[in-house]
């Protein structure tokens, strides 16, 4: 499975070194933070240097454009940024084709070679904004065959209340399965319903069992169907999608790219503190400070990944960008050891590897820690209940 950097805010160099490492396979861009100019000026730069480039055209975030706290950023700037009336798409005639076609027809000229269809939110599973999301994927693929033969992704942007209905959930899939001109893949995303992560709060509300299973789901389903799947937001989860079947996953370099919520696009009147500097443990299958880092290996020597990046890590306080490096480092590994492509081969050996990182965090703490302890040992929790769940709804014995 390839990894993606869900691009944000500040990337400096992280997306070409990144490209040029060889710790991401490709980017996803994003008109919030970059004006249709600047987008060009990225390609031309990253283009050369391989790798897959998409846009995500964000469309979803229109429903905050008469907000009074509304942060789109530039996407305000976009010609196609604009939700037509909810009448119009219900009734899901010419102003869905020309939400589409607009949304596409601008990834074109800007020379993608792929292409992401844009769409709505869906807040829950049974409602009208899951039956017009419907009928737009199904729309997807025709509309974009009038502006060119790119392969085109439509995006699935859903809450994860959406998916704790499981019955209605799994409608929306028998539905998905059976449309007549499918898209070529699906561009996911999983909105989390708390969009204000402190740089010492661990736990996101993705990290629930039933909503790490459906996501895994849908990934399976989808790819089983043929279809290719890419993943946004998605950090340490990356490795379980992968195993389902998931092109790609991405996430970026600070809390808004590593897991999706539509808070992200309303203003937050009060500040915060700078976050601290972080490491991945792939042992400890999670995303540790960096002092804590230190101090943890020197009793436990196992949590350390053994990669290039480690030693950026030993002494002084490495930069924004080798943090970024770091972290696409980690999930790398991840999922090469556990994206094999025998996804009940590849459910065992990383159930396995959640119950090895249990007992390193039981270490740690009996060694007298308790940084990050209990809430690292929730969220392996929730991790080892969803691929019992996930198990449960494919029938894998």
């Amino acid at each position: 499975m390839k990894i993606l950097a869900q691009q944000g805010f500040g990337p400096k160099d992280k997306l070409s070194r990144g490209l040029t490492n060889g710790v991401i396979s490709g980017v996803i861009l994003s008109p919030r933070y970059l004006k249709m100019e600047k987008v060009k000026d990225q390609i031309e730069q990253l283009s050369p240097l391989g790798g897959q480039v998409l846009l995500d055209p964000e469309l979803y975030a229109a429903r905050y454009i008469s907000h009074p706290n509304s942060n789109l950023g530039n996407l305000e700037t976009w010609d196609y940024f604009q939700m037509p009336r909810r009448s119009a798409l219900i009734s899901g005639g010419e102003a869905i084709k020309d939400m589409i076609r607009k949304a596409v027809q601008t990834q074109a000229e800007l020379g993608l070679k792929e292409w992401i269809a844009p769409n709505i939110y869906i807040d829950a599973a049974d409602s009208i904004e899951a039956a017009i999301a419907l009928n737009i994927i199904s729309q997807t693929k025709r509309v974009a065959e009038s502006v060119g033969d790119n392969p085109v992704f439509a995006t699935l942007a859903l809450s994860r209340e959406a998916v704790m209905d499981r019955a209605e959930f799994q409608d929306i899939f028998d539905a998905l399965t059976a449309i007549n001109s499918p898209p070529d893949g699906f561009y996911i995303l999983m909105g989390s319903t708390n969009g204000r992560e402190s740089e010492d709060q661990i736990r996101s509300d993705i990290y629930h069992p039933q909503v790490i299973a459906g996501w895994m789901y849908m990934n399976h389903v989808l790819s089983i169907n043929g279809m290719r799947v890419v993943n946004g937001y998605c950090h340490m989860l990356s490795p379980f999608l992968g195993l389902c079947g998931a092109e790609s996953a991405a996430s970026g370099w600070h809390s808004g790219l590593r897991h999706f919520s539509m808070e992200r696009y309303v203003r937050n009147a009060s500040g915060g503190r700078y976050p601290a500097v972080r490491y991945v443990s792939c042992p400890l299958m999670a995303r540790v400070r960096q002092s804590h880092y230190i101090d943890f290996k020197s009793v436990v020597p196992a949590v350390t990944n053994g990669l290039l990046l480690d030693t950026e890590f030993e002494t002084a306080e490495p930069s924004r960008t080798i943090e970024a490096l770091q972290s696409w480092e980690a999930i790398s590994s991840l999922c090469e050891s556990y994206c094999t492509g025998n996804m009940d081969v590849d459910i065992e050996a990383i159930s396995a590897h959640i119950e090895r990182a249990i007992k390193l965090w039981m270490q740690l703490q009996e060694a007298g820690f308790s940084q990050e302890i209990e809430a690292n040992l929730e969220r392996l929790d929730a991790m080892r209940e969803a691929i019992m769940i996930f198990k449960e709804w494919v029938e894998i014995s």
